[in-house]
């Protein structure tokens, strides 16, 4: 409601649209210091490369089998199918692989198969192989964007909201320049690039591991305050 009003106020005095905007920022998000924001750091170029990823695959992936491995238009979107696929598989797993072998090494072994998967699509020789590489591409991504969320909203628990609302400046950037890149390399006939460029990127991803941390066992946080619970 008042960001509204302002909204309408700042059209009454004919302010730019800019300083409307500034002003809801300001009352809908709490300040979070600049040491936060470099502690957000990490998590933003994780999520800026993990994003980057998505869309290339999401995007171009049907192109790429079509025009470069010669699949039928009935075999071309299989590779987003797979992406999506595996996709699915890392979501549901990535909590008991956390438990079991902690956030840090899960990271790292995600960054390396999704570094090593996109090697694979680009490298492709033929259409079965860039999709199984697709799924696996999938699997590896899908658990990086969530345990970085978690991580990050772990920093200022009593503002986690606005933490995770900063995010997503990064992940605004990853989809847009991924969309833009990756199609204009395939304007170019250069998809095997497209896929090799965020390859590299993923084995970043290394350096940014031990910045992510799970709650310690039988405690959760409950409105900022730590509480200890039961455990069977």
């Amino acid at each position: 409601m008042v960001a509204a009003l302002l909204t309408a106020g700042a059209a009454r005095l004919e302010w730019p649209v800019a300083v409307g905007l500034s002003l809801q920022a300001g009352i809908a998000q709490p300040p979070l210091g600049r040491r936060l924001w470099i502690r957000l750091i990490p998590f933003g170029l994780v999520l800026l490369v993990v994003y980057v990823i998505d869309s290339t695959v999401s995007a171009w992936s049907a192109v790429y089998l079509r025009q470069r491995l010669a699949a039928s238009l009935t075999v071309a979107p299989l590779a987003y199918a797979a992406y999506q696929a595996g996709t699915v598989v890392g979501r549901a797993a990535v909590d008991r692989l956390v438990q079991r072998f902690g956030v840090v090494t899960v990271v790292r072994i995600a960054a390396l198969l999704v570094a090593g998967a996109l090697a694979g699509m680009a490298g492709a020789p033929s259409w079965p192989f860039a999709v199984v590489a697709a799924g696996a591409v999938g699997l590896g991504a899908s658990v990086l964007a969530p345990l970085c969320l978690a991580s990050a909203a772990r920093l200022r628990p009593a503002a986690s909201e606005a933490v995770l609302a900063r995010l997503n400046f990064f992940i605004y950037v990853g989809v847009i320049t991924g969309g833009a890149v990756s199609g204009l390399l395939g304007s170019t006939g250069q998809f095997r690039l497209a896929y090799a460029v965020p390859a590299a990127l993923a084995v970043l991803l290394l350096t940014a591991a031990r910045h992510f941390t799970q709650p310690r066992p039988g405690l959760a946080i409950d409105d900022g305050r730590t509480r200890r619970c039961r455990t069977a």
